[in-house]
């Protein structure tokens, strides 16, 4: 049994995309996974895990329980419950339980690489502890990256302190930079870039079902169509007619965030091409404007905040990947296979 390690230099930069999409191509090894600080917390009937943990153990239908492959998620619980010694008997102990049997175990550091230090969870420690080879994945701003990489290798010292087998640079948005431009300064710096990943729209569509699970929405009524995709959002803080005048609002595949009471402009919504009408301040609409709804296949959910707030929170959600993602896995698995060097290192 291999480990191998998954860190960033940043949030969301795609390391649960990543570690996906290579064990779709590795389907003829036995895998396991494991990732020792949980920061995605889902809490439900009194259970906890991380959501990547969750998604991962359904996609590749794992025996494991999602809230067993974390070591903790709470950093004030971590440093209460564990010295340096114990933390790092931990780490060992949870990569023998899901490594039994495996051929490779992915390991996935919690937000980026220093995330967790001050608990001896951050992605240097648990990656020298597990002695693992590390892949690093970076996305965002260009020269934010080469900042980033840059010192990480002149003030941190990356490669001494773990074993460093590349860099993927993810969601980039102008291949050809990257190729002509910006790769060859990185391998000056003395890091391998191993992978050169596009950006793709696809792979940045959320669902109502995204929305319901991140925000803890009530369902009210459409549990069938979570599924639906979604590519705009209007905030219904005007009248109905007012709405119907935007040309945001005749789009398709529109997200609507409004009261609950607005009931004109829910009503208009439900008949304009809506995937998704998110109910504010905890107010719900008329019996017949739900059962409206069930009839035109428009998911209702219902939060407690205000609109603005709910806006807030709606901007601020993270698109991850579910078992019932089947076309997003699909284009994940053929970006890890055409853009990375990955299946072709001796590392796996």
């Amino acid at each position: 049994m291999k480990p191998l390690f998954v860190t960033s230099t940043n949030p969301n930069a795609g390391k649960t995309t990543l570690i996906i999409g290579l064990a779709k191509n590795l389907s003829n090894k036995k895998i396991g996974y494991m990732k020792p600080f949980g920061e995605r917390i889902v809490y439900k009937k009194k259970r906890l895990w991380d959501y990547d943990a969750a998604s991962i153990v359904k996609i590749f239908k794992l025996d494991e329980v999602p809230e067993n492959l974390s070591i903790g998620f709470d950093h004030s619980k971590i440093m209460y419950m564990y010295n340096e010694e114990q933390l790092r008997e931990k780490i060992l102990e949870a990569l023998d339980r899901v490594g039994e049997g495996k051929d490779i175990v992915f390991v996935e550091d919690g937000r980026e690489l220093s995330y967790g230090a001050s608990v001896g969870l951050d992605g240097f420690n648990i990656a020298s502890t597990l002695r693992s080879d590390v892949v690093l994945v970076a996305s965002g701003e260009d020269y934010e990256i080469l900042d980033t990489l840059a010192f990480l290798k002149k003030t941190v010292n990356i490669d001494k302190k773990i074993n460093l087998r590349g860099v993927i640079i993810n969601k980039i948005d102008s291949m050809e930079n990257w190729e002509e431009i910006y790769k060859p300064i990185v391998e000056k710096m003395g890091i391998k870039v191993i992978g050169l990943i596009p950006r793709r729209k696809e792979l940045e569509v959320i669902t109502p079902r995204i929305l319901a699970d991140q925000l803890f929405a009530k369902i009210v009524v459409g549990e069938e169509w979570l599924d639906r995709e979604i590519e705009n959002t209007f905030i219904g803080a005007m009248s109905a007619s007012a709405a119907a005048k935007s040309p945001l609002f005749s789009r398709e595949n529109k997200l609507i965030i409004t009261s609950g009471d607005r009931t004109d402009l829910i009503l208009v919504s439900i008949e304009n091409n809506t995937s998704c009408i998110i109910l504010t301040n905890n107010i719900l609409p008329p019996s017949h404007i739900i059962e409206k709804a069930r009839k035109k296949k428009v998911p209702l959910l219902l939060v407690p905040w205000d609109t603005f707030q709910t806006a807030k929170y709606v901007e601020g959600i993270k698109i991850l990947v579910t078992e019932r993602d089947e076309k997003k896995i699909k284009i994940i698995e053929e970006l890890i296979r055409n853009h990375t060097e990955l299946l072709e290192m001796e590392i796996l």
